[in-house]
């Protein structure tokens, strides 16, 4: 594994403030990939994609994200006997979530804490977690990606689920972390408050789970007028299991924009093509960080690509939740050699 070694340590030295070139990166990730995932290659055989014949980041066969749903699918470029954990994807009990395995969590600590660097986002002072601590929730990417933030912080959910509003009381500006669902739990919970200036929030995940669902709009508004935080200092991230970095937008803006070892596309919903700029169709991501898994993902969600990794978010097509992974999908990957 000496070449996924030299690849990794080169990814986790631009990931740490070096450089890096996207284009050649994602070829060179490809071929490791290709040669090291072995239901990944059987997919991009089927589609006639090899390192031989794809010349640009723009031609990397992109997996759906339902193939982390199949089971005994190991969508890894590394042995089970080295799995040392895994994600899990959100859902109800009944569903079949998703798994994204690893064998460290080396590139995903450093993509998480480099996209902050690159975003310019604001140094965590005392933040206020409306979560369970990552002890609790081994499997949850965003909790841990909280704990590699700020493991200093006030966790507001105990292990039970329990929220506990009463320990929220912040005596200088404040950051205030959760997903959408629990903050607007929150918002029920309790008074309407006015953090002291300089406060912020992040959100992610949207409202599905209540009993009312919110737009992407109205969650921005119920967050900033229950907090007395403008909505331009929320801020919103895209992040999902299946990748190892996120994309954030804060909420004055329109698009949300990645770090540079990530690239998005934009694809047509029936052929899989690329569309034409400013075009709109499912959105694909190719996450370098990704190296041990897979690094190209179609998401379920509809997007219009407004650079190589910044797009504008359009919402998620729940027409692809039923129709899940094609059968000749799963076929391919389930096929043994």
């Amino acid at each position: 594994m000496r070449e996924s070694n030299d690849i990794k340590q080169r990814l986790l030295k631009w990931m740490r403030g070096g450089s890096g070139c996207f284009d050649e990166m994602a070829l060179e990730v490809f071929a490791f990939q290709y040669s090291g995932n072995e239901p990944y290659r059987r997919y991009c055989e089927a589609l006639g994609k090899t390192p031989e014949t794809v010349d640009s980041w723009l031609e990397i066969p992109a997996v759906p994200t339902d193939v982390f749903k199949l089971p005994d699918v190991g969508l890894r470029c590394f042995p089970e006997e080295e799995v040392s954990g895994f994600f899990l994807t959100s859902g109800t009990t009944r569903e079949v979530k998703g798994k994204h395995e690893w064998c460290d969590l080396e590139l995903y600590e450093a993509a998480v804490k480099g996209g902050w660097r690159e975003f310019g986002l604001p140094e965590m002072v005392r933040p206020w977690f409306f979560s369970q601590r990552p002890e609790v929730v081994p499997h949850s990417s965003l909790v841990r990606m909280f704990g590699i933030l700020d493991e200093a912080g006030e966790w507001l959910i105990d292990a039970e689920g329990r929220m506990d509003t009463g320990k929220f009381s912040p005596d200088g500006p404040a950051a205030v972390l959760g997903t959408s669902l629990a903050l607007l739990k929150a918002c029920d919970e309790m008074e309407v408050m006015r953090l002291p200036d300089g406060s912020w929030i992040f959100e992610t995940g949207g409202s599905k789970g209540l009993r009312k669902s919110f737009s992407p709009e109205e969650v921005l508004g119920r967050l900033s007028g229950h907090f007395g935080v403008p909505q331009a200092r929320i801020l919103n991230e895209y992040g999902m299991t299946e990748l190892s970095s996120q994309f954030y937008k804060w909420g004055d803006a329109e698009t949300h924009n990645g770090p540079p070892w990530l690239g998005v596309r934009v694809v047509d919903v029936a052929t899989g093509k690329l569309v034409a700029p400013g075009e709109a169709g499912y959105l694909e991501i190719i996450d370098l960080a990704n190296l041990e898994t897979v690094s190209a993902i179609r998401t379920q969600d509809f997007a219009v690509a407004v650079g190589d990794r910044e797009f504008r978010l359009l919402g998620r097509d729940d027409a692809a939740v039923a129709r899940g992974c094609s059968r000749g999908v799963e076929d391919v990957l389930k096929q043994k050699d």
